[in-house]
């Protein structure tokens, strides 16, 4: 899924205003805002300025953002280590240092230096909602709820804020107000993708598929590789019953995305269907955090294994789905089968025949 960077902007014009008159000097002298969207002449300017100030750590702190705008991940955070080098860890360049590690997916050490950037009294929108969504990540929602009614009470018409409330909310099973707060979200900015991705999940969720369909074309619009948008299109068509469309969308939202579970599952779903147990079982394992107490995933994994000739594999997956369902008596007959295929010298031959998908129970 694409990441957001929230509120860089925000963060350079706030470094702007930190500069004092005599860098202010030497950034109009190398015409440091002469073309503020063109990466390579802000990187000229900066590189000229910062060959004439090697000690300004400001100016690092400028290159730094640029360089993140441009993905370049390992070059910011070099420039973001010498701007705190040389500004005694000023918590404006700890903030933008953790904004260059939450994209190199090193949350732990953003959340660290955010955190270390509120305790040195910085207050900043931009930082509640970093705060507020590695916090969400973790899945501690009270924090990250915390903090993004922080950034609310700095920002309150802010469209990143309103779209982490409505995230927070889904994710509390809030649905209702999710959906006010992704649509205020897109009233402030039309051309948010992720609230139209975000809308459009909870829609295909609630089988209201016509309107789930005309924020899936604005999404998928904006940003036609992402794996959700991919995923959900997927969903849709499943709904429709095109078994083979859907799977298309299904494995391009894995090329997109491999550690996206839902995909995932319903690959192995729709492979198993297929007759092909083996790649049922690769996709299926992929998705075990998410569905791995499913009813359904457990019988199809069970199923897989065995229709697969992994036998010990199989025998272990029909013991777990008794652990999650003790009343489902196919598991028990599975298990003597399997046992006694096991134990035997010359195991019978007789072929197995698994429950269909479409007669699994979710």
């Amino acid at each position: 899924m694409r990441h957001l960077v929230p509120f860089l902007a925000l963060l350079l014009s706030g470094m702007l205003a930190a500069c004092t008159s005599e860098e202010r000097k030497q950034e109009q002298m190398v015409n440091l805002e002469q073309v503020k969207d063109d990466p390579e002449s802000q990187l000229r300017n900066l590189n000229a300025a910062i060959q004439m100030a090697k000690n300004d750590g400001s100016l690092y702190a400028r290159r730094a953002l640029v360089l993140l705008k441009d993905d370049k991940f390992e070059q910011a955070l070099a420039d973001t280590d010498e701007a705190l080098r040389l500004t005694k860890d000023e918590p404006a360049n700890l903030f933008l240092k953790a904004q260059v590690l939450r994209k190199m997916n090193r949350q732990q050490e953003a959340l660290k230096l955010a955190l270390r950037a509120e305790r040195n009294s910085y207050q900043s929108s931009a930082l509640y909602v970093l705060l507020g969504e590695l916090y969400f990540q973790q899945k501690k929602y009270k924090q990250a709820a915390a903090y993004i009614s922080k950034a609310q009470q700095l920002t309150p018409a802010d469209e990143y804020v309103l779209y982490y409330k409505a995230k927070i909310q889904e994710a509390t099973a809030d649905t209702a107000r999710a959906i006010q707060h992704y649509k205020a979200a897109l009233n402030y900015a039309p051309q948010f993708m992720e609230p139209k991705r975000e809308l459009a999940g909870i829609l295909v969720a609630q089988k209201a598929y016509e309107p789930a369909k005309v924020y899936l074309r604005a999404a998928q619009k904006q940003a036609p590789k992402d794996a959700q948008v991919l995923y959900y299109k997927g969903l849709l068509y499943e709904a429709e019953q095109k078994a083979d469309s859907a799977h298309i969308f299904y494995r391009s939202a894995i090329a997109a995305n491999d550690t996206l579970q839902g995909p995932h599952y319903k690959t192995g779903l729709y492979l198993y269907a297929q007759g092909d147990f083996e790649g049922a079982v690769l996709h299926l394992n992929k998705a075990q955090k998410s569905f791995g107490r499913t009813k359904k995933y457990l019988v199809t994994l069970a199923n897989s294994y065995e229709k697969a000739g992994r036998n010990i594999e199989a025998l272990d997956a029909y013991q777990k789905l008794l652990q999650a369902e003790p009343t489902y008596t196919y598991a028990y007959q599975a298990i003597a089968r399997l046992k006694y295929k096991l134990n035997s010298v010359q195991p019978e031959s007789r072929p197995v025949q698994p429950q269909p998908v479409e007669l699994i129970e979710n």
